[in-house]
């Protein structure tokens, strides 16, 4: 049985994959980081092993233990951490990473610790292999459908989320009547939107989308309950996001809870007719 490894974040999404997995007669290694992972990958991984943030070569050598040669990222670690380094823990090989970055974007970051991993001989598969089912689709996902107001406001969303994306600063953005309200930096969409609450302007619409040259292995966007509890909170009414390229964690409960507060939730693509 082949096995593969898991370097698992925060959130759901670490527990769906390695389901994935086991439905397809993997044995799963989880590389899982204390405050960070949910303790329920035990349940689903053959081994699970919890680390540090920055123990980069410990991480290497219990991949190659099992003969793992292909892993795959499943949930976020919010960058922020690795900013706070008394949250840290690096060992040599990571501190001689560190001292190699140009700057410390997710790209970056996420690149080299790629670029790392493969000097042993593993390669990080893209999320889409093993979370194809979480995946947006295409149009309206919800009883709520959107206005024409708002598939304007949709289209300007749209283009500032990928130039922000392209910049490497974020995925998401929050408009109303073509004009930026809150732009999604290191804080995440979660709280990104929960700022939009402070300016007190309702009816919002979010729109989240994958940089224009999105890495597929690493920081796939996502939404989830939490994102439509949110916008309740700050009195939001549309989520659109990109078709393909954005999961979305829980999606049934997602849906229902979007229904319950009236809210809209779409599937765009990149470029053309919004609907």
């Amino acid at each position: 049985m082949e096995s593969i490894g898991i370097i698992a974040g925060e959130g759901d999404l670490p527990v769906r994959v390695l389901k994935e997995t086991g439905e397809r007669g993997f044995e799963a290694v989880a590389l899982a980081f204390d405050g960070f992972t949910n303790p329920e990958i035990e349940r689903y991984a053959k081994n699970a092993h919890w680390l540090k943030l920055g123990q980069l070569d410990k991480a290497i050598k219990i991949l190659k233990q099992y003969g793992i040669t292909r892993v795959v990222m499943a949930g976020k670690i919010d960058k922020g951490n690795l900013l706070r380094l008394w949250n840290l823990r690096p060992d040599r090989r990571a501190l001689r990473v560190i001292r190699a970055l140009k700057d410390w974007k997710d790209d970056t970051v996420l690149a080299a610790i790629a670029e790392e991993l493969s000097k042993d001989g593993i390669s990080i598969d893209s999320i889409t292999v093993w979370a194809s089912k979480l995946m947006a689709s295409q149009g309206v996902l919800t009883r709520k459908q959107p206005t024409k107001h708002q598939i304007e406001d949709v289209e300007f969303g749209r283009e500032m989320a990928l130039a922000i994306g392209g910049l490497d600063i974020g995925q998401t953005v929050v408009v109303k009547n073509r004009a930026v309200l809150v732009v999604e930096a290191i804080e995440g969409t979660d709280r990104a939107i929960l700022r939009v609450r402070d300016l007190n302007i309702p009816n919002a619409v979010v729109v989240k989308m994958a940089k224009p040259n999105q890495d597929m292995r690493f920081d796939v966007p996502g939404v989830g309950p939490s994102t439509i509890r949110n916008m309740v909170t700050a009195g939001a009414k549309l989520l659109a996001i990109e078709v393909g390229k954005t999961m979305i964690a829980n999606s049934e409960e997602t849906i229902a809870i979007a229904d319950e507060a009236n809210i809209c939730v779409m599937g765009i693509t990149a470029s053309g007719p919004i609907v």
